[in-house]
């Protein structure tokens, strides 16, 4: 019992970094962020923008390739901030990224979907400490986060 206990601690602590947002079209609109899905935001580990998309990306491992820092680092990282309130701790992995979608509940989004799946594969390829995938997703609700 106290084996199972601490694998379970360490197995949590392991994923203690990601987070799962959730926002409503509206507020999303109201945000400084783009009203479109998928969106995807790479950020090293300085917190510095490595690539940023708001269409979906089948060569998502392409991005990684990049080392230059995207020319609006500081305003796209800021508008996030706005939505966000507090962004994660980039210093804890190599990579960090954010990626927007659209629930099921409010419609389709095969793009959304396809994104989903890429990025399902980048979690099973990257370690926690290489990589940490929090989501923002737009759901139908009126109601506040």
């Amino acid at each position: 019992m106290y084996k199972s206990i601490i694998a379970l601690l360490l197995l949590y602590s392991g994923n203690t970094y990601a987070e799962n947002y959730s926002f409503s079209h509206y507020q999303i609109v109201k945000s400084p962020i783009n009203n479109t899905a998928p969106q995807m935001f790479l950020f090293n580990s300085k917190g510095e923008l490595m690539h940023y998309s708001d269409k979906y990306l089948p060569n998502i491992l392409s991005i990684f390739k990049n080392k230059q820092i995207h020319p609006d680092s500081d305003l796209l990282k800021s508008n996030l901030e706005q939505l966000l309130i507090t962004l994660p701790d980039f210093t804890q992995q190599k990579y960090t990224l954010i990626y927007t979608s659209i629930d099921e509940d409010v419609g389709p989004c095969p793009p959304c979907r396809q994104q989903e799946k890429t990025i399902g594969i980048l979690k099973n390829k990257f370690s926690d400490k290489q990589l940490k995938v929090h989501s923002i997703s737009i759901n139908a609700s009126d109601d506040g986060v």
